[in-house]
């Protein structure tokens, strides 16, 4: 090669220095490369895809989450600690595996990695000089490198952080042709040699290496060849259709099979068998299911199959020390299972137990609250309602806010049922709107029922038939999946919080159950995951399981939830409350006396609004 291309070869060795092709680590760390600072952990990984050699002398430190149980281990012993434990396909590096399954932690630097692979293969392909030829493809051939994020703004990321590579590693200063929001084309010292330096004349210069990035959309990921496919986050790809992690992977990676180095006086003859392409998978893991943990166990099992895999799983604190403990901690106390898999990078049980330690809900149990079956007349109460007319229940929660101490928590008042074929409805194979309607306004001459919700399949007719009662302040809501997961969420968060007040009574008598009806329920709830943020919880797939109660109470909580921060809902927020407390006991009794006839001025129920006939009378209660 010379002229154009072979000057603009040299000038991107010079950068170097010298003319040999540098392994990974030295390109990843070096002044002259991308000068990153990576951690022991991760060089481990980026040594053991490409084959290199594990220092077995210098130690590191790994610590466990809490950052209490410290061990230290050279590279070499660290990759043989993940074996032994079964965290990885290889307990030595033997050779190069071109598939990379990385299951690690969130902030373990997943794109970090990524990025300077994509950067690093781009640096190899341009110091081949004709790469084209290398792999016995026409000269005019584009060479991808691709990476595929769950959207755009995650294929942006990347994006980001690779466009600052190819910025700020003068390497690339030659060859680079021209960037956009979505690829960035690099000229091959052959392109500059047959055609023209891009800087020259953009119309006339050829450019065949590109590195795109793109959503995961399996059809438009169909067509050039790919040396290297980066799938960022491929066990949040959406669960079915074109967006599927199964179809996306079956639908690209046949692209790297063409990079097979040729015979240079036969371009029909391959001098290896093995593919240069690569293929990185790298994410924190969803569950046991998907293509992404299909691939890792493929890889688990070893044969032949496996041989050119690595499969790695390593939690974030491994991988990026620098992260500290209260930062696990906070997620941690959340939600244990959840921490697990998205800070310690386990494939968990796609369907499991929705809480996970029974603990969490008995500690917002009051041992001395009963439910109650009249409320003061002028206590705001919210209400959830689940609405079932065959085969499930129907049932209501009602609850209040109330001011303890400096926080505000949310009070269990009443929570009950109604069904088909059970107790007063025993001789009936299914409830009508009447019989709900009729129960929940029967609550309301019970309690003052500031709001409620209820889904809105319940329909119109059970809409109309609340407003016909008066009970306007009832409102439908259309609970869709993702409103769904955040009012379970919501229910978690304040239980969390200590933030409900539950009661667990009447427990059966001659029973195996430990708990009331509705806490029994709460603790066989299942729940399955969808994605990173949405989850389904209902009852566990076994006739006679149901969720009805558990549906209305988490709705009654994130209602109450929602009017926190109003004082005029909140028991015991209000100066009345405390002048009262301070007044002898018959100034007391008379306030709570004109407190109670003022408060049947108005009401949930028109029972309990002023007689028009008597106007200082109400209608009764």
């Amino acid at each position: 090669m010379g002229g154009l291309g072979q000057i603009a070869l040299n000038v991107g060795r010079s950068v170097q220095n010298h003319t040999r092709v540098a392994d990974i680590i030295e390109f990843a760390e070096a002044d002259w490369g991308l000068s990153l600072h990576l951690f022991p952990v991760q060089r481990i990984i980026l040594k053991a895809h490409y084959g290199l050699e594990l220092d077995d002398k210098r130690l590191f430190p790994v610590a466990d989450w809490r950052g209490v149980d410290v061990k230290q281990y050279t590279e070499a012993g660290y990759l043989r600690m993940l074996h032994s434990e079964g965290r990885s396909n290889i307990g030595e590096v033997d050779h190069e595996r071109r598939e990379l399954v990385l299951s690690v932690g969130r902030r373990s630097g997943k794109t970090y990695l990524a990025a300077a692979i994509a950067a690093y293969e781009t640096y190899k392909l341009l110091l081949l000089g004709a790469p084209q030829a290398y792999y016995g493809l026409p000269s005019g051939n584009q060479i991808g490198i691709v990476s595929v994020a769950t959207d755009k703004e995650q294929a942006g990321l990347l994006y980001t952080e690779v466009s600052s590579h190819f910025r700020d590693c003068g390497f690339f200063s030659p060859y680079t042709a021209n960037n956009t929001l979505s690829y960035a084309r690099f000229q091959t010292p052959k392109d500059i040699e047959d055609t023209c330096q891009y800087a020259d004349d953009p119309t006339m210069a050829r450019a065949t290496i590109r590195i795109s990035f793109k959503s995961c959309i399996a059809k438009g990921l169909r067509g050039p060849g790919n040396i290297v496919i980066i799938l960022d986050e491929v066990a949040h790809f959406t669960d079915g259709g074109q967006s599927s992690a199964e179809a996306v992977y079956k639908a690209i990676t046949p692209s790297t099979s063409a990079f097979t180095p040729k015979d240079p006086n036969n371009p029909d003859i391959p001098i290896r068998d093995m593919s240069d392409g690569r293929i990185i998978s790298i994410s924190s893991p969803l569950g046991r299911q998907g293509q992404f943990y299909k691939n890792f166990q493929d890889g688990m099992r070893g044969g032949k199959g496996a041989s050119n895999m690595l499969c790695i799983q390593a939690p974030t604190w491994e991988v990026n020390p620098t992260l500290p403990p209260s930062e696990y901690e906070k997620h941690y106390l959340k939600d244990a299972t959840s921490f697990f898999t998205e800070y310690g990078a386990e494939f968990t049980d796609r369907t499991r137990g929705w809480i996970e330690r029974v603990g969490d809900l008995l500690a917002c149990v009051d041992a001395n609250l009963r439910p109650v079956t009249q409320a003061p007349a002028r206590r705001p109460h919210f209400i959830g309602i689940d609405v079932g007319l065959v085969g499930n229940a129907s049932a209501a929660a009602i609850g209040h806010l109330e001011k303890r101490g400096e926080g505000k928590v949310i009070v269990l008042d009443y929570l009950d049922q109604i069904r088909a074929g059970f107790g007063e409805y025993a001789g009936v194979t299914r409830l009508e709107f009447d019989d709900v309607v009729e129960w929940i306004h029967q609550l309301s001459r019970q309690f003052y029922l500031a709001h409620g919700i209820f889904d809105q399949y319940a329909g119109i007719p059970f809409e109309q038939a609340l407003m016909k009662k008066g009970l306007r302040q009832l409102q439908s809501e259309h609970m869709t999946r993702n409103l769904n997961s955040d009012i379970y969420r919501n229910f978690k968060d304040m239980m969390w919080d200590t933030r409900l007040v539950l009661y667990d009574w009447p427990i059966p008598v001659d029973s195996p159950e430990k708990h009331c009806p509705y806490i029994a329920e709460l603790l066989e709830l299942q729940a399955e995951v969808h994605s990173k943020y949405i989850i389904e919880v209902r009852a566990p797939n076994i006739e006679g399981k149901l969720d009805d109660r558990s549906d209305a109470l988490a709705r009654m909580v994130w209602l109450a939830s929602k009017h926190m921060g109003m004082s005029k809902y909140v028991v015991g927020a209000h100066p009345d409350h405390q002048v009262a407390e301070i007044l002898n006991p018959r100034a007391r009794a008379a306030m709570q006396r004109k407190a109670h006839l003022r408060s049947r001025l108005m009401g949930s129920s028109p029972d309990r609004q002023r007689s028009r006939a008597f106007p200082r009378r109400t209608r009764g209660r």
